[in-house]
């Protein structure tokens, strides 16, 4: 359901303050089977870092943090 605000969500805000943001966003990719993870990192300026993940990487991911 992508209408009436039913649509999965798909980025993050992961810190928020004044002088730093963090974002990420995230999108599967069904041709390779795997998640394009994005983190945005704001502050003087913005950088970028993106990954390419699978379902057991995210977990390992997750177990990590």
């Amino acid at each position: 359901m992508v209408y009436g605000g039913y649509a999965p969500q798909e980025s993050w805000t992961i810190i928020d303050t004044k002088d730093y943001q963090l974002r990420v966003k995230k999108t599967w990719v069904e041709a390779t089977k795997v998640w394009h993870l994005q983190f945005f990192s704001i502050a003087d300026s913005e950088h970028r870092w993106e990954c390419f993940l699978t379902h057991e990487q995210i977990k390992n991911l997750k177990d990590i943090l």
